[in-house]
């Protein structure tokens, strides 16, 4: 009797790749996704300091005498020549070395006693009027400006006005602002450059509302 035929499995040949093969298939699909992940972290920070850029403010803020077109006016403004809005979280006037809360206080600090006097009769009966801006914090959209006071020349006046005219040049300012993101800035004088500080911190004895 026959014994029946048993079929054995045979090996294929040329059906599977190398183990190197694959191992190097495998450390390269590995090292795509890891390259994948860290360019797109990268990117996603690029795009986060654009948006810190796009977002920047830069305030200067100054006194003068006339405006632009030629108007005789005596002003304190801030001005945000930056791209992004800006928050002032603070600002301090002084006349020399002596700050000044309010409009009251800064024609005292500026004005002889006589003229002070006259000054401050012109006030009371409206002939000498100023505009100002009360809010404790002020935000100034990119590219505009932002008034703290404005005492317009008129020929009415005209002899008071000519008084605070003489006396500006003492007026300086200390103010610190910050961007949407929180970074803030310090700036110390008229002249002064935007300093980085980690906050604002408002002196409040020594804030600056124009109401007297």
């Amino acid at each position: 009797m026959e014994s029946p035929e048993v079929q054995h499995a045979h090996s294929r040949h040329g059906g599977g790749l190398p183990r190197w093969l694959e191992l190097a298939i495998a450390m390269t699909a590995l090292v795509t996704s890891i390259s994948s992940i860290f360019i797109a972290v990268h990117h996603g920070r690029i795009m986060e300091k654009l948006v810190q850029a796009n977002s920047l403010p830069y305030v200067q803020g100054g006194v003068s005498n006339v405006t632009p077109e030629g108007t005789r006016v005596l002003s304190l403004d801030l001005l945000n020549r930056g791209v992004g809005p800006a928050h002032e979280r603070s600002l301090r006037v002084k006349v020399g070395d002596r700050y000044v809360a309010t409009v009251g206080e800064l024609l005292a600090a500026s004005l002889p006693a006589d003229q002070l006097a006259e000054v401050e009769r012109a006030r009371k009966e409206q002939v000498l009027t100023i505009a100002g801006n009360n809010v404790q914090h002020r935000f100034i959209p990119g590219g505009q400006p932002q008034l703290i006071f404005r005492i317009a020349r008129t020929p009415e006046n005209a002899r008071y006005w000519d008084m605070l005219d003489a006396v500006w040049k003492k007026w300086d300012i200390e103010y610190c602002y910050c961007s949407v993101f929180e970074e803030c800035w310090q700036v110390n004088g008229i002249w002064g450059e935007p300093e980085p500080v980690e906050q604002c911190v408002r002196d409040e004895p020594r804030e600056f509302t124009p109401r007297s």
